[in-house]
């Protein structure tokens, strides 16, 4: 799922720059009313009623959402806990390039919304951290259950050492003294990654004020990722599985089906053709490579065909992301329906399942994307012309997706095919399954 810039930095008072910057007095106009007519949205929001999605489809569950896209909080339930729009923050920047300086920030009702002013003695600060190191604790157990069941004979002793690495990760949140280093860390935008070097999942402080089904969904996704296809055959916390003993390898297969996730498989051969194409562009930019460069480059397809066998599912190694993310997607759902199965109540159940979505739901429902965009657009597309390339860019990534870059499987193909696969989801939804999709158990 970056650079931080607060959503906040579209919605502050831009009054301090007017003088010294005359030329956009216009924009900063604009932006006043946006900050205005967004911060009243914040204090007037009340808790969402959980909607029936009638199809266990993403495009449904994005269209539910239709009429918070252009507030504050895209959700926020009766406990208080709250999902910012958190689109608004990718547009933060495309402003503040406009302006050449960052914008102020401004006091909220929701300081996690500003972590930067947040720090150890936060009565708020330590309550969140607590409540979500309870919700950690309860996915690792859940997760550590799951491998259990899926124990053999025959795959026993790799099932053993992925029970060990599960048991040993470890979840933190940093605080920070400022943006740069909030930046380096990752946590520029709301952001939970696991970090295999360490063990442990590092969950931004703007994430912590998350609904408590929102939070369970995030970390047993990231939990699930030291036990991925790539990760796995690591040796992380003194375990590694050896290659062709991965005891998930049934769900690997599934997840590449076109009727599951579709998750691409990567070949041998691709990656080094892809190694070649990069060694035939560099020769006809730069001329005839030096004999150190080509022997650069024979090494990185000697180490391909050295280790396909156990590094073909990372991402860094086949330049795609989708059956890392596929099978994090797919554990985590495993452990949601488990979670879901046991609430009694059909109410508190569907609030559950509904909720657990919200954070993919805030970063990549188009509808959200469109609202979020045309509304900034109107406050500064006149007087920062960038903003009109940068919208087209936002509203068609394919078309414009740098061909080095990683890909990330399609949000919708992981909801509909992944996270909303398990009954249990759907009977709490209260939703229709697409009957056609393979259910990779």
């Amino acid at each position: 799922m970056a650079v931080f810039y607060s959503f906040i930095l579209l919605i502050v008072s831009v009054s301090a720059f007017a003088q010294s910057e005359p030329d956009y007095q216009a924009l900063f106009k604009n932006l006043e009313k946006l900050r205005t007519e967004l911060s009243q949205s914040e204090k007037t929001a009340v808790a969402c009623e959980v909607p029936t999605v009638a199809k266990c489809d993403f495009g449904d569950y994005c269209q539910q959402l239709r009429s918070q896209s252009q507030n504050f909080y895209l959700y926020k339930n009766a406990a208080g806990k709250s999902v910012p729009n958190f689109f608004f923050l990718r547009l933060a920047k495309q402003v503040e390039g406009c302006l050449g300086k960052p914008l102020p920030e401004v006091d909220t009702q929701n300081p996690f919304v500003n972590p930067l002013k947040l720090d150890k003695s936060n009565a708020a600060y330590k309550a969140e951290l607590a409540r979500t190191q309870s919700i950690f604790s309860d996915v690792q157990k859940r997760a550590v259950a799951l491998l259990e069941k899926r124990r053999t004979a025959e795959n026993s002793a790799q099932i053993d050492q992925e029970i060990k690495r599960l048991k040993s990760v470890k979840m933190t949140s940093p605080l920070f003294k400022d943006a740069f280093a909030m930046d380096r860390a990752g946590c520029g935008l709301p952001n939970a990654t696991y970090q295999s070097d360490s063990n442990s999942i590092e969950v931004c402080p703007q994430m912590l004020n998350l609904p408590d089904s929102t939070l369970f969904s995030i970390l047993s996704h990231e939990i699930s990722h030291s036990v991925d296809p790539c990760n796995a055959h690591k040796h992380i916390a003194g375990t590694s599985v050896p290659a062709g003993k991965n005891p998930m390898q049934d769900v690997v297969s599934c997840l590449a089906k076109p009727t599951s996730m579709g998750a691409k498989i990567v070949s041998e051969k691709s990656i080094i053709a892809r190694i070649t194409g990069e060694e035939d562009s560099l020769a006809q930019e730069m001329g005839p490579l030096s004999s150190e460069v080509k022997a650069d480059f024979k090494k990185k397809k000697s180490d391909v065909s050295q280790n396909f066998a156990t590094h073909q599912h990372c991402r860094g190694f086949s330049g795609n992301a989708d059956m890392q993310e596929g099978f994090a997607d797919w554990m985590s759902a495993k452990i949601m329906a488990q979670k879901v199965s046991e609430i009694t109540d059909p109410k508190q159940a569907k609030d559950f399942a509904y909720e657990a979505q919200l954070f993919i739901a805030g970063s990549e429902c188009q509808n959200v994307k469109v609202a979020a965009i045309n509304r900034v657009a109107v406050a500064v597309e006149k007087e920062c012309p960038p903003f009109a390339e940068y919208k087209e860019i936002l509203l068609n990534p394919e078309k414009y997706q740098d061909s080095g870059s990683v890909p990330h499987p399609k949000s919708s193909r992981r909801v509909d095919k992944v996270l909303f696969a398990p009954s249990e989801i759907q009977k709490a939804l209260g939703c229709k399954a697409d009957p056609t999709t393979s259910v990779c158990e």
